[in-house]
């Protein structure tokens, strides 16, 4: 057979096979409730799962893929952005930039994930659906598109991927993932939802308009690992941007890096060989350095303020390794002082 002839043929059997586009646009509104479903068929770790909510500090929910958060059936569209209207909040791009950005939700004014509703044809059953695809960053150029790349507890966040990015984490691969709207009556019904336990507040309850999901944990972890005897003393659990209003970028903006072994001994190391005094960990995974921390980030001394580095390092559960945009902040201690650890009352 003429070899020109082939692809010509191949492609008039995908299309014989593909599923009837409607050419009606969608509006950019979905008022029916429905889950966000993850597509990437060539990456079975992450094809097919569904966008759950992590109940983060000051209202916040981090957006993760299995088994972290809680599962959501009742998201709509409105005006193009995905909202969980009894949290109050919608998905916003903002905080936590290095290769990529964070997405999650907030009731804050962080600018806003725009997506625009289109038909298509799902890649395992060729039958119609709606997918959330990805248009702009509110007030940034249109284009990049949305990925995961992997965090504790064998999750994956979401995040966003800018338009010409060539920065590449070889550590942290960010999967390039659609959106699928799966709306709440296609779904069986669910009984019940857990929450995480890979963080360690007293309790934690999450709600939406259906269901409810309580978790309780006991601390099984001290705040933080006592260095002194490696020349760093803990001073306490130290916000970053997200968390202020300086202005300013990393608390420690120096250096970093990022492991499925971080503990905060390695990130001490880690630091100390490039010649910085000042070691944090967070989000389990990362260790970031700094010859001085940002003034306005310096932490507080009381016990409440070391809720927030909740997160069990990746090298080791039995620490801790910052939190959500906290970190576990290390000092190295000057030659010939006293190394101790700060006291918080």
């Amino acid at each position: 057979m003429n070899r020109k002839i082939i692809p010509a043929l191949l492609a008039s059997a995908v299309t014989a096979s593909a599923c009837t586009i409607p050419t009606d646009p969608l509006d950019n509104n979905i008022a029916y409730p429905f889950r966000a479903q993850v597509q990437n068929a060539t990456r079975p770790e992450v094809h097919n799962k569904y966008m759950n909510l992590f109940e983060a500090g000051g209202g916040d929910r981090h957006l993760f893929i299995g088994p972290v958060g809680v599962p959501t059936y009742d998201l709509t569209l409105v005006d193009g952005v995905i909202n969980h209207v009894p949290d109050g909040v919608r998905a916003v791009i903002g905080g936590e930039i290095d290769h990529t950005t964070k997405m999650f939700m907030t009731g804050r004014g962080d600018p806003r994930a725009i997506f625009k509703p289109t038909y298509a044809c799902n890649p395992d059953t060729d039958a119609l659906q709606i997918e959330l695809r990805f248009v702009t960053w509110q007030d940034q150029p249109t284009g990049g598109h949305i990925c995961v790349r992997s965090s504790f507890e064998e999750s994956h966040e979401f995040r966003y991927y800018p338009p010409g990015n060539t920065l590449v984490d070889p550590n942290r691969e960010c999967i390039k993932v659609t959106l699928v709207v799966i709306p709440t009556t296609d779904l069986p019904p669910q009984t019940s939802t857990t929450l995480s336990t890979s963080t360690i507040p007293a309790t934690s309850t999450t709600t939406t308009s259906t269901r409810t999901s309580t978790a309780t944990s006991t601390p099984s972890s001290a705040p933080f690992v006592d260095l002194t005897s490696s020349g760093f003393r803990f001073v306490g659990c130290a916000p970053e941007e997200r968390w202020t209003t300086d202005g300013a970028f990393r608390t420690l903006p120096d250096a970093s890096t990022s492991t499925d072994t971080n503990t905060n001994a390695a990130c001490a190391a880690f630091c100390t060989a490039g010649g910085f005094k000042y070691a944090g960990t967070e989000w389990s995974r990362e260790c970031w350095c700094g010859k001085a921390v940002v003034a306005t980030r310096w932490p507080a001394t009381t016990l409440a303020s070391l809720e927030g580095c909740n997160f069990r390092c990746t090298g080791d559960e039995g620490e801790i390794c910052g939190g959500d945009a906290r970190l576990s902040l290390y000092e190295k201690c000057d030659s010939g002082e006293a190394c101790e650890n700060v006291v918080f009352t």
